[in-house]
Protein backbone atom coordinates (compact mmCIF):
# COMPACT_ATOMS: atom_id res chain seq x y z
CA UNK A 1 0.00 0.00 0.00
CA UNK A 2 1.11 3.48 -0.74
CA UNK A 3 1.94 6.31 1.51
CA UNK A 4 -0.15 8.86 -1.39
CA UNK A 5 3.39 10.46 -1.62
CA UNK A 6 4.36 10.81 -5.13
CA UNK A 7 7.94 10.68 -6.12
CA UNK A 8 9.45 11.27 -9.26
CA UNK A 9 12.70 10.40 -9.93
CA UNK A 10 14.57 11.46 -13.03
CA UNK A 11 16.96 9.15 -14.84
CA UNK A 12 16.59 4.92 -15.26
CA UNK A 13 20.40 4.39 -14.64
CA UNK A 14 21.99 2.72 -11.57
CA UNK A 15 21.65 5.61 -9.48
CA UNK A 16 17.68 6.84 -10.64
CA UNK A 17 16.67 2.90 -9.79
CA UNK A 18 18.21 2.83 -5.92
CA UNK A 19 17.00 5.94 -5.45
CA UNK A 20 13.00 4.44 -7.19
CA UNK A 21 13.75 1.18 -4.70
CA UNK A 22 14.20 3.36 -1.87
CA UNK A 23 11.40 5.62 -2.47
CA UNK A 24 9.45 2.35 -2.99
CA UNK A 25 10.43 0.85 0.09
CA UNK A 26 8.78 3.81 2.16
CA UNK A 27 5.72 3.42 0.47
CA UNK A 28 5.65 6.34 -2.06
CA UNK A 29 4.08 5.86 -5.29
CA UNK A 30 7.43 6.47 -7.94
CA UNK A 31 7.25 7.13 -11.11
CA UNK A 32 10.75 6.93 -13.20
CA UNK A 33 11.34 9.00 -16.30
CA UNK A 34 13.71 8.49 -18.73
CA UNK A 35 14.68 10.72 -21.88
CA UNK A 36 15.35 7.49 -23.73
CA UNK A 37 13.42 4.38 -24.67
CA UNK A 38 16.53 2.57 -22.01
CA UNK A 39 19.19 3.38 -19.64
CA UNK A 40 22.17 3.99 -21.76
CA UNK A 41 24.07 6.11 -20.16
CA UNK A 42 27.28 4.67 -17.41
CA UNK A 43 25.76 2.72 -15.57
CA UNK A 44 25.20 -0.10 -19.03
CA UNK A 45 29.04 1.14 -20.00
CA UNK A 46 30.35 -0.43 -17.06
CA UNK A 47 32.30 -3.13 -16.01
CA UNK A 48 29.48 -4.25 -13.87
CA UNK A 49 31.48 -4.22 -10.40
CA UNK A 50 30.58 -3.48 -7.30
CA UNK A 51 33.60 -2.53 -5.74
CA UNK A 52 34.51 -2.37 -1.87
CA UNK A 53 38.60 -2.56 -2.62
CA UNK A 54 39.38 0.95 -3.46
CA UNK A 55 37.03 3.09 -1.57
CA UNK A 56 38.54 5.03 0.65
CA UNK A 57 38.04 4.81 4.46
CA UNK A 58 34.91 6.26 6.32
CA UNK A 59 32.10 7.03 4.20
CA UNK A 60 32.24 5.61 0.59
CA UNK A 61 33.80 2.27 2.03
CA UNK A 62 30.79 1.89 4.08
CA UNK A 63 28.21 2.62 1.75
CA UNK A 64 29.65 0.13 -0.47
CA UNK A 65 29.65 -2.53 1.77
CA UNK A 66 25.76 -1.96 2.87
CA UNK A 67 25.00 -1.81 -1.06
CA UNK A 68 27.06 -4.88 -1.47
CA UNK A 69 24.14 -6.52 0.81
CA UNK A 70 21.25 -5.12 -0.79
CA UNK A 71 22.90 -6.35 -4.16
CA UNK A 72 23.01 -9.82 -2.83
CA UNK A 73 19.46 -9.70 -1.23
CA UNK A 74 18.03 -8.43 -4.92
CA UNK A 75 20.46 -11.53 -7.02
CA UNK A 76 18.94 -13.94 -4.43
CA UNK A 77 15.63 -12.46 -4.93
CA UNK A 78 15.37 -12.57 -8.89
CA UNK A 79 18.20 -15.02 -9.82
CA UNK A 80 20.20 -12.06 -11.77
CA UNK A 81 23.39 -13.59 -13.02
CA UNK A 82 26.34 -12.47 -10.72
CA UNK A 83 29.41 -13.57 -9.04
CA UNK A 84 30.45 -12.72 -5.49
CA UNK A 85 33.86 -14.15 -5.79
CA UNK A 86 35.99 -10.70 -4.66
CA UNK A 87 38.93 -9.54 -6.58
CA UNK A 88 42.56 -10.34 -6.99
CA UNK A 89 44.96 -6.60 -7.49
CA UNK A 90 47.91 -8.33 -9.24
CA UNK A 91 51.62 -7.04 -8.70
CA UNK A 92 52.96 -6.52 -12.50
CA UNK A 93 56.58 -5.58 -10.82
CA UNK A 94 58.28 -6.16 -7.47
CA UNK A 95 57.57 -1.88 -6.91
CA UNK A 96 53.86 -3.04 -7.98
CA UNK A 97 54.18 -5.74 -4.79
CA UNK A 98 55.94 -3.25 -2.48
CA UNK A 99 52.72 -1.01 -2.98
CA UNK A 100 50.40 -4.17 -2.18
CA UNK A 101 52.54 -5.30 1.12
CA UNK A 102 52.20 -2.00 1.94
CA UNK A 103 48.20 -1.88 1.93
CA UNK A 104 48.23 -5.04 3.67
CA UNK A 105 50.35 -4.29 6.46
CA UNK A 106 48.62 -0.48 6.69
CA UNK A 107 44.26 -1.65 6.06
CA UNK A 108 44.61 -5.32 5.19
CA UNK A 109 42.29 -6.33 8.87
CA UNK A 110 39.84 -2.63 7.86
CA UNK A 111 39.11 -4.30 4.10
CA UNK A 112 39.48 -8.02 4.67
CA UNK A 113 42.62 -8.82 2.23
CA UNK A 114 45.20 -10.79 2.34
CA UNK A 115 48.37 -11.82 0.39
CA UNK A 116 49.00 -14.24 -1.97
CA UNK A 117 52.85 -15.44 -3.46
CA UNK A 118 53.28 -16.09 -7.06
CA UNK A 119 52.45 -19.98 -7.37
CA UNK A 120 48.80 -19.00 -5.79
CA UNK A 121 48.65 -16.09 -8.47
CA UNK A 122 49.14 -18.89 -11.36
CA UNK A 123 46.19 -20.63 -10.22
CA UNK A 124 43.98 -18.25 -10.89
CA UNK A 125 45.27 -18.58 -14.45
CA UNK A 126 46.99 -14.85 -14.57
CA UNK A 127 51.05 -14.26 -14.24
CA UNK A 128 51.89 -11.87 -11.53
CA UNK A 129 54.86 -11.79 -8.79
CA UNK A 130 52.22 -11.54 -6.41
CA UNK A 131 48.65 -10.14 -5.44
CA UNK A 132 46.31 -8.82 -2.96
CA UNK A 133 43.08 -10.59 -2.73
CA UNK A 134 39.53 -8.58 -1.78
CA UNK A 135 36.49 -11.21 -0.47
CA UNK A 136 33.96 -8.28 -0.95
CA UNK A 137 33.45 -7.48 -4.96
CA UNK A 138 30.86 -8.67 -6.51
CA UNK A 139 30.54 -9.09 -10.52
CA UNK A 140 27.75 -8.37 -12.67
CA UNK A 141 26.81 -8.25 -16.28
CA UNK A 142 25.53 -4.24 -16.52
CA UNK A 143 23.89 -4.42 -19.54
CA UNK A 144 21.83 -7.48 -17.99
CA UNK A 145 21.59 -6.18 -14.29
CA UNK A 146 19.63 -3.06 -15.28
CA UNK A 147 17.48 -4.59 -17.56
CA UNK A 148 16.04 -6.70 -14.69
CA UNK A 149 16.18 -4.16 -12.12
CA UNK A 150 14.19 -2.11 -13.64
CA UNK A 151 11.45 -4.93 -14.40
CA UNK A 152 12.15 -6.02 -10.64
CA UNK A 153 11.14 -2.77 -9.51
CA UNK A 154 8.16 -2.56 -12.00
CA UNK A 155 6.42 -5.89 -10.99
CA UNK A 156 7.83 -5.96 -7.62
CA UNK A 157 7.40 -2.89 -6.07
CA UNK A 158 5.28 -1.00 -8.20
CA UNK A 159 7.29 1.43 -9.70
CA UNK A 160 6.28 3.09 -13.29
CA UNK A 161 8.56 3.99 -15.56
CA UNK A 162 7.92 6.59 -18.76
CA UNK A 163 11.02 5.97 -21.19
CA UNK A 164 11.07 7.98 -23.87
CA UNK A 165 9.84 10.82 -21.86
CA UNK A 166 12.30 14.41 -20.97
CA UNK A 167 11.43 16.60 -17.94
CA UNK A 168 11.97 19.83 -19.10
CA UNK A 169 10.80 22.04 -16.24
CA UNK A 170 9.81 21.40 -12.43
CA UNK A 171 7.22 23.64 -10.39
CA UNK A 172 6.08 21.16 -8.15
CA UNK A 173 3.38 19.77 -8.32
CA UNK A 174 3.79 20.36 -11.48
CA UNK A 175 6.83 18.68 -14.39
CA UNK A 176 6.56 19.94 -17.82
CA UNK A 177 7.17 17.16 -19.88
CA UNK A 178 7.93 16.16 -23.62
CA UNK A 179 4.30 14.31 -23.36
CA UNK A 180 2.52 16.83 -21.57
CA UNK A 181 2.09 17.65 -18.07
CA UNK A 182 3.16 15.18 -14.93
CA UNK A 183 2.42 16.02 -11.17
CA UNK A 184 4.79 14.95 -8.00
CA UNK A 185 5.25 16.14 -4.51
CA UNK A 186 9.11 15.63 -4.73
CA UNK A 187 11.41 14.70 -7.13
CA UNK A 188 14.59 13.01 -7.53
CA UNK A 189 17.24 14.26 -9.96
CA UNK A 190 19.41 11.41 -11.11
CA UNK A 191 20.72 12.63 -14.64
CA UNK A 192 24.37 11.44 -14.46
CA UNK A 193 26.73 13.73 -16.44
CA UNK A 194 24.39 16.06 -17.36
CA UNK A 195 24.13 18.98 -15.35
CA UNK A 196 23.02 21.17 -18.06
CA UNK A 197 19.44 20.29 -18.77
CA UNK A 198 17.91 20.92 -15.68
CA UNK A 199 18.91 23.52 -12.60
CA UNK A 200 22.40 24.32 -14.49
CA UNK A 201 22.84 27.71 -12.42
CA UNK A 202 23.12 25.41 -9.57
CA UNK A 203 25.42 22.63 -10.70
CA UNK A 204 28.27 25.29 -12.30
CA UNK A 205 29.79 26.53 -9.08
CA UNK A 206 30.72 22.33 -8.81
CA UNK A 207 32.81 22.46 -11.58
CA UNK A 208 31.72 18.92 -12.57
CA UNK A 209 33.27 17.90 -16.37
CA UNK A 210 32.59 14.58 -17.80
CA UNK A 211 35.28 11.42 -17.99
CA UNK A 212 35.44 9.33 -21.20
CA UNK A 213 36.60 5.99 -20.69
CA UNK A 214 37.74 3.40 -23.57
CA UNK A 215 36.06 -0.31 -23.38
CA UNK A 216 36.52 -3.28 -24.68
CA UNK A 217 34.53 -6.88 -24.45
CA UNK A 218 36.09 -9.90 -25.38
CA UNK A 219 35.29 -13.30 -26.32
CA UNK A 220 35.68 -15.55 -23.67
CA UNK A 221 39.57 -16.90 -24.07
CA UNK A 222 39.11 -20.42 -22.50
CA UNK A 223 39.34 -19.60 -19.19
CA UNK A 224 36.92 -19.27 -15.98
CA UNK A 225 38.45 -16.12 -13.52
CA UNK A 226 36.67 -16.05 -10.42
CA UNK A 227 37.85 -13.12 -9.10
CA UNK A 228 37.52 -9.45 -10.95
CA UNK A 229 41.36 -8.62 -11.81
CA UNK A 230 42.69 -5.28 -11.80
CA UNK A 231 46.99 -4.81 -11.77
CA UNK A 232 48.79 -2.94 -9.28
CA UNK A 233 48.62 0.49 -11.36
CA UNK A 234 44.94 0.56 -9.69
CA UNK A 235 46.69 1.27 -6.62
CA UNK A 236 47.64 5.14 -8.52
CA UNK A 237 43.64 5.47 -9.34
CA UNK A 238 41.52 3.95 -5.95
CA UNK A 239 41.13 6.18 -2.91
CA UNK A 240 41.89 3.53 -0.72
CA UNK A 241 45.61 3.52 -1.54
CA UNK A 242 45.92 7.06 -2.40
CA UNK A 243 44.66 8.50 0.49
CA UNK A 244 46.18 6.41 2.93
CA UNK A 245 49.80 7.57 3.91
CA UNK A 246 51.52 4.99 4.26
CA UNK A 247 51.48 4.28 0.86
CA UNK A 248 53.13 7.62 0.21
CA UNK A 249 56.61 6.23 -0.37
CA UNK A 250 55.85 2.85 -2.73
CA UNK A 251 53.30 5.19 -4.83
CA UNK A 252 55.91 7.55 -5.16
CA UNK A 253 57.80 5.12 -6.07
CA UNK A 254 55.43 3.04 -8.50
CA UNK A 255 54.43 6.19 -10.76
CA UNK A 256 58.14 7.11 -11.25
CA UNK A 257 58.67 3.55 -12.47
CA UNK A 258 55.88 4.06 -14.95
CA UNK A 259 56.43 7.18 -15.82
CA UNK A 260 59.87 5.58 -16.84
CA UNK A 261 59.09 2.22 -18.61
CA UNK A 262 55.33 3.16 -20.32
CA UNK A 263 54.85 7.03 -19.88
CA UNK A 264 51.59 6.58 -21.95
CA UNK A 265 49.79 4.95 -19.45
CA UNK A 266 50.17 7.63 -16.68
CA UNK A 267 48.87 10.10 -19.62
CA UNK A 268 46.00 8.54 -21.03
CA UNK A 269 44.94 7.49 -17.02
CA UNK A 270 45.30 3.72 -17.79
CA UNK A 271 44.38 1.02 -15.01
CA UNK A 272 43.40 -2.45 -16.02
CA UNK A 273 40.21 -4.30 -14.96
CA UNK A 274 39.28 -7.55 -16.15
CA UNK A 275 35.73 -8.76 -15.81
CA UNK A 276 34.79 -12.19 -17.00
CA UNK A 277 30.43 -11.96 -17.21
CA UNK A 278 27.74 -14.06 -18.60
CA UNK A 279 27.44 -17.29 -18.85
CA UNK A 280 29.28 -16.90 -22.18
CA UNK A 281 32.31 -15.88 -19.96
CA UNK A 282 33.53 -13.01 -22.07
CA UNK A 283 35.69 -10.65 -20.52
CA UNK A 284 35.71 -6.55 -20.19
CA UNK A 285 38.54 -4.67 -20.10
CA UNK A 286 39.27 -0.90 -19.50
CA UNK A 287 39.97 1.52 -19.12
CA UNK A 288 41.55 4.77 -19.64
CA UNK A 289 40.19 8.61 -18.87
CA UNK A 290 39.95 11.51 -20.47
CA UNK A 291 38.62 14.60 -18.82
CA UNK A 292 36.88 17.64 -19.74
CA UNK A 293 34.01 19.95 -20.62
CA UNK A 294 33.14 18.05 -23.63
CA UNK A 295 34.71 14.99 -24.61
CA UNK A 296 35.53 14.25 -28.13
CA UNK A 297 33.36 10.51 -29.31
CA UNK A 298 36.49 8.92 -31.14
CA UNK A 299 38.20 6.28 -29.25
CA UNK A 300 42.58 6.37 -29.69
CA UNK A 301 43.46 3.22 -31.13
CA UNK A 302 46.79 3.15 -29.54
CA UNK A 303 45.11 3.22 -26.19
CA UNK A 304 42.77 0.60 -26.80
CA UNK A 305 45.90 -1.39 -27.80
CA UNK A 306 47.67 -0.94 -24.72
CA UNK A 307 44.52 -1.92 -22.79
CA UNK A 308 44.59 -4.77 -24.81
CA UNK A 309 48.19 -6.07 -24.13
CA UNK A 310 47.94 -5.27 -20.41
CA UNK A 311 45.19 -7.86 -20.62
CA UNK A 312 46.94 -10.38 -22.81
CA UNK A 313 49.79 -10.16 -20.71
CA UNK A 314 48.24 -10.30 -16.93
CA UNK A 315 46.73 -13.95 -19.03
CA UNK A 316 49.59 -15.08 -20.60
CA UNK A 317 47.14 -15.37 -23.59
CA UNK A 318 46.33 -13.31 -26.78
CA UNK A 319 42.85 -12.15 -27.12
CA UNK A 320 39.60 -11.08 -29.22
CA UNK A 321 37.84 -8.04 -29.66
CA UNK A 322 34.35 -8.43 -29.97
CA UNK A 323 33.20 -4.90 -29.37
CA UNK A 324 34.69 -1.40 -28.70
CA UNK A 325 33.08 1.35 -26.98
CA UNK A 326 33.12 4.95 -25.16
CA UNK A 327 32.14 4.79 -21.51
CA UNK A 328 30.93 8.46 -20.23
CA UNK A 329 30.64 9.50 -16.33
CA UNK A 330 30.41 12.88 -14.45
CA UNK A 331 34.01 14.00 -12.62
CA UNK A 332 34.31 16.35 -10.34
CA UNK A 333 36.22 17.03 -7.49
CA UNK A 334 34.36 14.77 -4.69
CA UNK A 335 33.16 11.59 -5.19
CA UNK A 336 29.34 12.92 -5.31
CA UNK A 337 27.32 15.61 -4.91
CA UNK A 338 24.02 16.01 -3.45
CA UNK A 339 22.17 19.11 -4.25
CA UNK A 340 18.67 20.57 -2.96
CA UNK A 341 18.11 23.28 -6.05
CA UNK A 342 14.63 24.02 -5.10
CA UNK A 343 11.82 22.97 -2.26
CA UNK A 344 11.43 18.97 -2.47
CA UNK A 345 13.57 18.67 -5.22
CA UNK A 346 17.31 16.95 -5.17
CA UNK A 347 19.92 16.14 -7.40
CA UNK A 348 22.68 13.14 -6.71
CA UNK A 349 25.00 13.16 -8.91
CA UNK A 350 28.09 10.32 -8.43
CA UNK A 351 31.12 12.27 -10.08
CA UNK A 352 34.06 9.28 -9.66
CA UNK A 353 32.35 6.24 -11.70
CA UNK A 354 30.93 4.39 -8.73
CA UNK A 355 27.46 4.07 -8.86
CA UNK A 356 27.42 0.11 -9.22
CA UNK A 357 29.63 0.13 -6.22
CA UNK A 358 27.38 2.70 -3.41
CA UNK A 359 24.00 3.66 -4.96
CA UNK A 360 21.58 1.53 -3.31
CA UNK A 361 22.74 2.41 0.05
CA UNK A 362 23.16 6.49 -0.87
CA UNK A 363 19.54 6.36 -2.22
CA UNK A 364 18.27 4.83 1.08
CA UNK A 365 20.38 7.31 3.15
CA UNK A 366 19.43 9.82 1.23
CA UNK A 367 15.94 9.21 0.81
CA UNK A 368 15.64 8.52 5.15
CA UNK A 369 16.68 12.32 5.66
Amino acid sequence: MTSGHRTAVIGAGIVGLAHAWAASLRGDSVTVYERDTQASGASVRNFGLGLVLGQPAGELVELAQQSRAMWLDFFADTGCWHKAEGSLVVARSATELRVLEAFQEARGAQYGTRLLVRDEVAAQQVSGFGALFSPSEIAMDARQVIAVLTRWLAERHGVTFEFSVQVNAIDLPRLDTSRGQRSADEVVLCSGHDVQSLYPQHFAALGIRRCALQMQRLANPGVRLGPTMMTGLSTLHYGAFTECAALAGPLAALRDEVAQQQPALLEHGIHLIVQQVGDEGDLIIGDSHAIGETVAPFNDESVDTLILDLAQRLLQRPLQVRERWQGIYASGRRALEVLYPAPQVQAVVITSGIGMSIAFALARRQLAQ
